[in-house]
């Protein structure tokens, strides 16, 4: 099962597979009763890589290649995290995978997992450098979000960017539904599952997987039946069927994906829950012109994911200042050019999965100064907490 993990984590972190895609395709080769902690090892060497290279390079004196930098870690991960399973079991699992990958090194690896205690991991004694090896995310975060949300906020957030999440899904109101599993809100519970891909009830277009947070911008749009939508950044869909399904064969969805092959997702899954109100479309969300007028259009734009590091650790793997460069204009060409599609008394909403003022209220301060037309009725910001990413959202009503 280790090896399992290890090639995983491999084709992750140094040829940039993304997780959940990997997890989704091949978790299956893991046998049942372990996927659980093959899973835990998986994504929390992901999300603690940082903190895991620091305290091993604290006894390593020279370069390793990528295979040993992915076996210490993960081997790291287990022994500071993982209290039920022994040191001496990790070490000579690891000491097995480096006979397998790279004989040499066997020795190094055994000498170096030895020495690891964790009740004796030397820090930074700045306070900014601390938290970011405890927590594995880089210095300028955390002073952006110390300077926009204050620094208590900015400290209770940490923990929960760290977090091994619950698999939530959405059952399909079309059909009957019965379950142990622990009811969230509307149509959306959480359960104890590792993945759904090959479960019946998924392959049958009965439950879906959706995020919590992702969910609560569907309902953010108060969706009525006969309504006309428009969902302007779709991919993967996820947010399309739920306003599909909240319309109950009623209304219409039209999704917008600037990729084909990611449109070709979305029809999948269109078909996969025989859903009849949806048409999808490869369009750029910045030229809607060809489309008319709706009650409710949902700007999902793309951002920086740092409210969903804990369900998308590959971001802290490359994430860099710079990124939002790009990132904040294109969000506002889209917000402009969705406005344009929203009728007279119909709402608009913008929404990302991000945690940075920039990506959110600066965008919708700046819309609202440049739309006499536009008011906001409500902006919620969601904060990564226990079982919870972050998103933040706001609501904008059409008054010309």
């Amino acid at each position: 099962m280790r090896y399992w993990v290890y090639r995983a984590l491999y084709e992750v972190i140094v040829h940039q597979v993304y997780s959940n895609l990997y997890l989704k395709n091949n978790l299956y080769q893991v046998d049942c009763k372990d996927q659980a902690l093959a899973t835990n090892i998986f994504y929390g060497t992901i999300q603690n890589y940082s903190f895991c290279q620091y305290v091993w390079k604290q006894y390593a004196h020279y370069k390793v290649s990528d295979k040993i930098d992915v076996l210490l870690s993960m081997s790291v991960y287990q022994l500071i995290f993982l209290d039920k399973v022994p040191s001496y079991a990790i070490v000579n699992e690891a000491i097995e995978i480096a006979k397998k990958e790279e004989p040499r090194s066997k020795g190094f690896v055994n000498a170096i997992l030895r020495k690891i205690n964790k009740n004796k991991i030397n820090y930074p004694e700045n306070e900014f450098n601390r938290l970011s090896i405890q927590y594995s995310l880089p210095v300028w975060l955390l002073k952006m979000w110390d300077k926009q949300y204050g620094s208590m906020q900015m400290r209770n957030m940490l923990p929960y960017c760290n977090q091994i999440m619950p698999l939530y899904i959405r059952y399909n109101p079309n059909y009957t539904f019965e379950t142990t599993y622990e009811h969230i809100c509307g149509t959306l519970y959480k359960t104890n599952l590792n993945q759904i891909a090959n479960n019946q009830l998924y392959k049958d277009g009965k439950i879906s997987v959706q995020d919590e947070g992702s969910y609560q911008i569907c309902l953010f749009l108060d969706i009525k039946e006969n309504m006309n939508v428009l969902d302007c950044c779709a991919a993967p869909g996820t947010k399309s069927m739920a306003i599909a399904e909240m319309l109950h064969h009623s209304g219409h969805v039209d999704c917008i994906e600037l990729h084909e092959h990611r449109k070709e997702l979305i029809e999948k899954d269109i078909q996969r829950l025989s859903l009849n109100n949806v048409s999808c479309f490869c369009q750029d969300a910045r030229d809607l012109s060809s489309f008319l007028e709706y009650d409710r259009v949902l700007c999902d734009v793309p951002c920086s994911g740092y409210g969903v590091l804990s369900r998308k650790p590959d971001i802290k793997l490359k994430m860099k200042p710079e990124d939002m460069d790009t990132l904040i204009p294109l969000q506002y060409e889209i917000l402009e050019s969705a406005s344009k599609h929203v009728k007279k008394g119909g709402i608009l909403v913008y929404s990302t999965c991000t945690i940075n003022k920039k990506e959110n209220e600066k965008q919708i301060e700046k819309f609202i100064e440049n739309h006499s037309n536009y008011i906001c009725l409500e902006m919620k910001t969601i904060f990564p907490q226990k079982e919870k990413d972050g998103f933040y959202m706001a609501k904008l009503k059409r008054i010309d």
